[in-house]
């Protein structure tokens, strides 16, 4: 028997306060006994931690029963949907104009072309206004049905100087479509392209960039969403083909297009933390940590306000600066941030995805192995690639199984050490593709664990290292370093010294080299 659907619980649990009282408030007028059920069923679900429908079938029961709980549930699933609907109109800033493109059909349709007409002059300076293109073309189709009915006007001329202007001329538009679905394709092809890349994925980025260079460079003569879709496009691929240099300058550009275009945060924020997500990742490896900061902590971000939106760029922030104050060895920076952090990320975990929840496990789990706090390391990165299998990326399923070994390796348990090192081996074992670091610091770690003398284990560190320093321009082995500094777990071995330590005296060391 298939087990029962639990989205309607999922639903009902994502809505926030002010979500629910707006469905309470609106769909509680309902009377009879069946219709006031769905709000006690309501009630019910949004009270389980975890979905029962046998407890909601005995607590309801008989007025519902297996024949008639899937019909009430679609109802109440229609209700709340049709509430979240309302509710979203209010607060979307596009709504004057959907509400006047509705006013507009029906006023045309009654014959009261005057105000239909004064409306639609108001409505296409709005929406152009906010280059909401799709809604100017469904404004324009208005005018052409209003025009085909309605009688001379004094003021036509006028009328058709405003039909005629337009933010962009019609290739340029032609130009931000092919744009705009190369950008998709971009974003759906940078998931598959974390880490590793074969033939066809190179072939596949080196077309796209190709297209993107065929179409007019963007410049300040291009409407926003034309600047945003090329400059977004081309340094997304430049990035995944590691030209990280040509990737922040045009990442750069582009901050200061919003930095102009502030409106555009609070209506778009998806399309405002892409950018971020991409300046956090890009900047880091490019080693351009007091931008990453300073855009992190811009002012601009406070114009972040949708909940679910401001949940996402916490996370993000979070990840760029965890890395960066880790790489700078700005370890009491780290330890507020994962403060913060573990009292905040279960509140924020419904509103990421499977993926940013694995990314931001993983992170927290890197600071506190340099902190030295080996528990909560290892909680959070078993947490990172076993609690979100949907989410776990390639490249910290491999680096995280590394990572384990080291943290139980630094717990010195051997129950613990063993066990982990029977799956690492196993994950390694399964995969196609053999990586030179991986093997060494899996093989390295394992013969360590077990020597009394200190004179063999660092022989194993240093051959470690050799094998590392060999394999120093793969750019699978930087990627992952960039993700946790196994060379410099390795070094701190042979100093004798904490991987804080060294990581302290390594900054301190390239700081006065600098001056």
């Amino acid at each position: 028997m298939r087990a029962p659907s639990s989205f309607l619980w999922q639903l009902i649990q994502s809505l926030n306060r002010n979500e629910r009282l707006y469905f309470k408030r609106n769909y509680k007028q309902a009377v009879g006994d069946v219709d006031r059920l769905y709000i006690r069923l309501f009630d019910a679900i949004a009270a389980q931690k975890v979905y029962d429908e046998k407890v909601l079938l005995d607590k309801f029961s008989p007025v519902l029963n297996k024949k008639n709980i899937a019909s009430q549930k679609n109802y109440l699933q229609k209700q709340v949907g049709d509430a979240l609907v309302q509710y979203e109109s209010i607060r979307d800033p596009g709504k004057d104009v959907y509400a006047s493109i509705q006013l507009i059909r029906i006023y045309r349709k009654k014959g009261l072309y005057d105000e239909a007409f004064s409306i639609w002059k108001k409505a296409i300076e709005l929406a152009r206004s906010g280059e909401a293109f799709a809604m100017s073309n469904l404004l324009k189709t208005e005018f052409e049905k209003m025009v085909i009915f309605s009688p001379s006007h004094s003021d036509q001329d006028e009328l058709l100087d405003i039909f005629k202007k337009n933010i962009i001329t019609y290739t340029e538009y032609a130009e931000l479509i092919t744009l705009r679905d190369i950008y998709t394709e971009t974003l759906l092809l940078k998931k598959k392209t974390h880490f590793g890349q074969d033939k066809q994925l190179l072939d596949t980025i080196h077309t796209l960039l190709d297209r993107v260079n065929r179409i007019d460079m963007a410049s300040q003569a291009h409407s926003f969403w034309y600047r945003h879709y090329y400059l977004m496009s081309k340094a997304t691929l430049q990035y995944l083909l590691n030209d990280m240099a040509g990737s922040m300058q045009l990442l750069k550009t582009h901050f200061s297009n919003w930095k102009k275009q502030d409106k555009f945060v609070a209506t778009h924020g998806e399309f405002y933390i892409e950018l971020l997500y991409m300046i956090n990742y890009a900047g880091i490896l490019y080693g351009e940590y007091d931008y990453v900061t300073a855009v992190f902590n811009d002012p601009l971000n406070k114009q972040i306000t949708d909940p679910s939106h401001r949940a996402y760029f916490e996370v993000t922030r979070y990840l760029a600066l965890n890395k960066i104050y880790n790489k700078t060895a700005r370890y009491e920076e780290v330890k507020k941030l994962l403060v913060v952090m573990k009292a905040n990320y279960t509140s924020w975990e419904p509103s990421l995805t499977d993926e940013l929840n694995s990314t931001l496990s993983f992170s927290m789990g890197v600071g506190c192995f340099a902190l030295e706090q080996y528990e909560d390391a290892l909680f959070f990165t078993r947490r990172a690639i076993t609690a979100f299998p949907e989410g776990s990326r390639d490249e910290h399923n491999a680096v995280g199984q590394l990572l384990l070994l080291l943290i139980t390796w630094c717990l010195n348990n051997a129950r613990l050490f063993d066990a982990q090192y029977k799956a690492t081996y196993q994950f390694f074992y399964k995969r196609k593709k053999k990586q030179v670091f991986e093997t060494a610091l899996k093989q390295c770690l394992h013969r360590c664990f077990y020597m009394t003398e200190q004179k063999k284990k660092i022989q194993e560190f240093k051959k470690a290292l050799q094998l590392l320093e060999e394999n120093r321009n793969n750019p699978i082995q930087q990627r992952a370093f960039a993700i946790f500094n196994f060379e410099g777990w390795l070094q701190s071995r042979l100093l004798r010294i904490s991987y804080r330590q060294y990581v302290e005296k390594k900054v301190r060391a390239e700081l006065k080299e600098a001056v």
